[in-house]
């Protein structure tokens, strides 16, 4: 009876467990714990009676882990009084030291200030010392310079005296570099005896090359006015010019007076100020012309302001073609020397120019001269304005389809895109406009088709004031297109 009363209550037990409901709104710390166990015992044993055995192995284990964990919270209770005391006694080291620094630092403070004090007259009268030094090495370097500048100026007239040009041009260049190099110094005096010196040296040197240099042109038979004058001097076959040497001997002066000339170039850009044309044209900045190059145009530039300045019979506003088409043919003329003569010298000497461009920049200057004054003196003339625009486009387009010129470099689009000009050639390529669009429209066979004779065309016979209309669109919105900007000559 006992036995079954046993197993009852053992039933309601286990049901009790089976059924665990955690503890709603207790301490979570201190209510959950029942649960916890209801949870664990479930987990141990569950419903199989027959582990209850486990119970006391279950208890044993959980008394040993009791035991394991108190050891860990006494040995931690333990060892936390020494690692604060620790702490504290290295905090109250740290102190005494820092206390210790501190009466360092005043005490080296102190020691420093009056240091200072006594110090200061000794600083002033160095102060005035070192000025006073400095001073000197201002004057010892003045006096340098100007030693540098001499010693490089007896080297000149001694290269000189012996003939030795090249050398003498080297020189020129080491002490053109030397100015360079000054430009920027307060040292007003210096600088402008520096380049004094550069200056009068340049220009013997110059003189002499040039003279030189022309000679040697001269035997060339330079310039070529005509296309035949191109052969003489370039042909192989020939043994001598008309100086008396041979060919080979001419071109190997050639070379070696343009590479002389081409040393000068940076003393000639330090004291030479190249024309400039008035800034309303908006040219694209450019180097100046090499001098070698320079001195080939000469003779050009005089042929040129000859015929096409002043009161000549050449020098017609009428006619703008006879002064392009006049350059136009010298660009030609010398094409073919520039190529195969003066490029290959360029080249040896390391420079990077394009002696065709080169000469032809120079000849398109003189171009813009012409037209710069011109134009405003056509500015209100419709016939002569159209027909000066209509041929500087095709000498434009000369130049750049057949001579290769740059458009970045100055060209004749930049007169005209002057303001008061383009206007002008706007307005009057507006009247003309209209003045054909009038002239189409009011014709006779205005509104007649050219091909109403002709059977086998189109049945839509188009008018001919509608074709000769689409022509004048394609020809304006063709120039424009092509040339960014439009003109039509109706004259």
């Amino acid at each position: 009876m006992a036995s079954c009363e046993t197993e009852g209550s053992l039933d309601e037990t286990v049901h009790d467990l089976e059924k665990p409901e955690a503890p709603a709104n207790l301490d979570s710390n201190t209510s959950d714990l029942p649960f916890y166990v209801c949870e664990f015992v479930e987990k141990e044993i569950g419903n199989d009676f027959k582990s209850l055995c486990k119970v006391s192995s279950l208890i044993e284990k959980i008394a040993e882990e009791k035991k394991h964990l108190e050891e860990q919270v006494l040995t931690v209770s333990s060892e936390a009084p020494k690692r604060i005391q620790v702490a504290l006694s290295n905090a109250e080291s740290t102190q005494s030291a820092l206390a210790t620094l501190l009466e360092r630092e005043a005490t080296v403070s102190e020691s420093i200030g009056k240091h200072l004090e006594e110090a200061t007259p000794w600083m002033d009268d160095l102060g005035v010392l070192t000025d006073q030094i400095n001073e000197v090495e201002r004057h010892l370097n003045y006096l340098k310079w100007i030693s540098h500048i001499e010693e490089l100026s007896d080297n000149i007239q001694q290269h000189l005296m012996t003939n030795n040009v090249a050398e003498a041009a080297s020189t020129l260049v080491s002490m053109t570099e030397q100015a360079i190099k000054l430009q920027d110094s307060s040292c007003f005096h210096l600088l402008k005896f520096i380049t004094s010196t550069v200056q009068f040296w340049h220009k013997i040197l110059k003189d002499k090359l040039t003279s030189d240099f022309e000679e040697v042109l001269t035997q060339l038979q330079w310039p070529f006015i005509g296309p035949h004058q191109l052969q003489t001097p370039i042909s192989s076959s020939s043994s001598s010019t008309a100086g008396g040497a041979s060919v080979k001997e001419v071109y190997a002066s050639l070379e070696t007076l343009f590479i002389q000339l081409l040393k000068l170039q940076i003393s000639d850009e330090l004291i030479s100020k190249p024309k400039q044309m008035p800034e309303k044209y908006s040219l694209p900045a450019s180097p100046p012309i090499i001098l070698p190059i320079q001195i080939m145009l000469l003779p050009l530039q005089k042929r040129f302001r000859y015929h096409f300045t002043g009161n000549r019979q050449t020098n017609v506003l009428s006619k703008p073609e006879w002064y392009l088409t006049q350059v136009l043919m010298w660009i030609g003329n010398h094409t073919k020397f520039l190529n195969e003569k003066v490029q290959p010298i360029l080249k040896k000497a390391g420079s990077t120019v394009n002696a065709k461009m080169e000469f032809t920049r120079g000849l398109v200057m003189l171009v813009l001269e012409k037209l710069s004054v011109d134009i405003p003196c056509l500015l209100y003339d419709d016939v002569l304005f159209c027909h000066l625009v209509d041929e500087v486009l095709l000498f434009q387009r000369e130049l750049h389809t057949t001579h290769g010129y740059l458009g970045s470099l100055p060209n004749c689009m930049h007169i005209l895109s002057e303001d008061t000009f383009f206007q002008r050639w706007l307005t009057v390529e507006r009247k003309l406009a209209l003045e054909k669009m009038d002239s189409m429209l009011s014709s006779e066979a205005a509104w007649s088709s050219q091909y109403k004779d002709i059977s086998d065309v189109d049945e839509m016979k188009f008018p001919d004031c509608a074709e000769t209309f689409m022509t004048l669109l394609l020809v304006i919105t063709g120039n424009f297109f092509s040339k960014n900007i439009f003109h039509l000559d109706f004259v």
